[in-house]
């Protein structure tokens, strides 16, 4: 009698379960990378948000030769302007905890004329992530760290 399976290309069941158990593998190893590039391309881009926010105040300012001042809010969780105009901050990043004190106040003032000054204000996102954001004294650009 002839074996008619004798000649069959076909896989066997060991061959399929080796394969599932190696990619198996591959997906638990690699998972946990991507969420960490995941969050921290998140972080960044909500730090990248408040820092457009302050250029644009700053592009404002000289515009229309007035001086203003964006001060954080940290009860509200957003930053104000003395034009009344108001910035969510991202919820993504909070304000490093060494820096909410109610005696304290950050602010950065904008002048008509492009400089500007302030004080640094460092941002904590998830997995203790920091970043530090300032504004460059002459240029009044906006600018911001990665810790």
């Amino acid at each position: 009698m002839i074996n008619k399976y004798s000649n069959s290309r076909a896989f066997t069941l060991i061959e399929l379960l080796i394969v599932l158990v190696i990619i198996t593998i591959g997906a638990v190893i690699s998972v946990p990378r991507i969420t960490t590039g995941i969050d921290a391309a998140k972080f960044r881009n909500a730090v990248s948000e408040v820092v457009t926010y302050l250029r644009n105040t700053h592009l404002d300012a000289i515009v229309e030769r007035k001086d203003i001042t964006v001060s954080f809010d940290y009860k509200e969780n957003v930053l104000k302007r003395s034009d009344n105009q108001l910035f969510n901050i991202p919820p993504d990043i909070v304000l490093a905890p060494s820096l909410i004190d109610d005696n304290q106040v950050v602010r950065f003032t904008f002048y008509g004329n492009g400089r500007a000054r302030g004080q640094r204000v460092e941002f904590v996102g998830n997995d203790e992530r920091k970043a530090t954001v300032y504004v460059d004294l002459i240029s009044g650009f906006a600018k911001y760290d990665l810790n």
